[in-house]
């Protein structure tokens, strides 16, 4: 079950999608009212499924894509509908669970996904223990007059977990809006309400409700989203299973709103191409805070430290001010660690890298792997290198600030980390197009590789991201850094 809205309260000549009006709290009859939108969403189940959800697949991609869900992620998808969501994070790797409010969806949803722990429940009620999933995903379904719903989603989160949720962005603006006015036949005190539920995609909205709930890195991310159609009476038909369609039909009558919507759909018509229509939709990715009082790792520190280790701790407190987490894991044979930094100290000198190359060729690589803790250092080393842009960039995948010899460390790095056996002799050449030797270009492949060594033991082994990366990382490269581990909570007023 979708939960869609009106986008612009103060413009109701152009529709957007709505959820059924439900007002929470008092039951209706002897009815739960968490149970009344299946009498709209559920009435029709196999059209909204086959009809109406795979409409909204490239949102769902784009978003599983943002989070990266993949093989071994523990995913709950809020407001699951008939699980094609749930379907494809299975497909992604993903052990995927959904709750939705209709029975009939459900039960959909199971028959695609019968591996997937399925439930029919409150979504302000989530039946699931503490810390029990490492993404929450809610594809509109989470709206400005459901925003409880959000204590129970940090609940369910592990530290440091992920959640994403969409809502409709602009959607007056969008050349699909007329695609949605059949929702806006139902009875104004119904289109009224759906003003109320979207306001999370406003500027900042959206962005001010997660941070106030407990979250934080919230980033808005735009995402693709386009309804297609075979012809008018397949449009009019998918319009006429959802909650919104239903609460228009109650006031039309259902041969009059299919009707009517086709009669619209055709003023759309194209020869030889399905009925289209692109609709502003907003993302939201927010992280759960890790849990305050969490050790530095998974290990605990040794109990006696050898001198190397000794050095390495003061080494740290001279430089930084701190003793790095990452440190404190590696107290066990600082000798490992330190023979790793040394033949990355000569290789480095090989390839002739300056800082700035070795912060894109990190930060490169371990956004690629997930790495947060050496994604937010050497982000902000590569911030004071170059710029807080640069650097976000990089971290998010945009080369587009950078020279053509910078373009092709990133872009190598990134290959690297992804899949060294997927490599091809083409992919080598662009850094023999900018200079670098064949030797320079063993060593580079050697630099990314032991970075992407360091990054797997610490974790592997839960090093969490030192707090004081939360103050002296650029707030840009914060936002951009969504992945992995979260850093450690900021030091309360008796903290050391």
């Amino acid at each position: 079950m979708r939960a869609d809205m009106q986008a612009d309260p103060s413009a109701q000549a152009e529709p957007a999608p709505g959820e059924q009006v439900v007002h929470h709290g008092a039951n209706v009859g002897s009815t739960p009212q968490w149970k009344l939108p299946d009498e709209g969403w559920g009435r029709k189940s196999a059209d909204a499924a086959t009809l109406h959800e795979p409409q909204n697949i490239r949102e769902y991609v784009t978003m599983h894509q943002h989070l990266e869900v993949g093989g071994g992620t523990r995913l709950l998808d809020v407001a699951c509908g008939a699980g094609l969501a749930v379907e494809l994070a299975t497909a992604r790797g993903a052990t995927a669970a959904g709750i939705d409010a209709s029975a009939r969806l459900v039960a959909v949803a199971r028959d695609r996904s019968s591996g997937a722990d399925l439930r029919v429940g409150d979504m302000r009620d989530l039946p699931w223990a503490d810390g029990a999933f490492d993404v929450v995903t809610s594809f509109r379904g989470i709206w400005g007059t459901t925003p409880e719903v959000l204590a129970e989603v940090r609940r369910v989160l592990r530290p440091g977990g992920l959640l994403g949720m969409t809502v409709w962005g602009h959607v007056k603006a969008s050349p699909g809006a007329w695609a949605l006015r059949p929702f806006l036949w139902a009875d104004a005190s119904r289109v009224a309400h759906q003003a109320a539920m979207n306001s999370l995609g406003k500027p900042g909205v959206g962005e001010q409700l997660l941070a106030g709930h407990g979250f934080e890195a919230v980033r808005r991310v735009d995402v693709p989203f386009v309804w297609e159609f075979a012809d008018p009476e397949s449009y009019a038909r998918a319009m006429a299973c959802t909650g919104p369609g239903y609460e228009a039909i109650q006031t039309l009558g259902e041969q009059r709103f299919l009707d009517d919507a086709a009669q619209l759909a055709a003023q759309h018509a194209r020869e030889g191409l399905p009925l289209r229509a692109e609709i502003n939709l907003v993302g939201f990715i927010a992280r759960n805070p890790a849990t305050p009082g969490a050790g530095s790792s998974f290990l605990a520190e040794p109990v006696e430290l050898s001198a190397g280790a000794s050095a390495a701790y003061a080494d740290d407190e001279a430089e930084l001010g701190y003793v790095m987490n990452a440190t404190r894991l590696w107290a066990h044979d600082i000798e490992a660690m330190e023979s790793l930094f040394t033949t990355l100290g000569r290789v480095t000198r090989t390839a002739g890298l300056s800082v700035r190359d070795r912060g894109i060729l990190v930060t490169a690589a371990t956004s690629t792997l997930g790495d947060s803790y050496c994604s937010l250092a050497w982000g902000a080393k590569l911030a004071a290198a170059a710029s807080d842009q640069v650097s976000a960039g990089v971290l998010t995948g945009d080369d587009s600030l950078l020279d053509d010899r910078e373009r092709a460390l990133a872009r190598w790095a990134r290959r690297v980390a992804a899949d060294p056996n997927a490599t091809t002799a083409p992919d080598v050449q662009p850094l023999r197009e900018v200079g670098f030797d064949e030797a320079q270009i063993l060593a580079i492949t050697a630099y990314v590789a032991l970075r992407i060594a360091f990054s797997t033991v610490n974790d592997a082994l839960g090093a969490v991201p030192d707090r004081q990366l939360r103050t002296s990382t650029p707030q840009a490269v914060l936002e951009a850094v969504t992945f992995g581990r979260a850093p450690a909570p900021a030091a309360g007023p008796d903290s050391p």
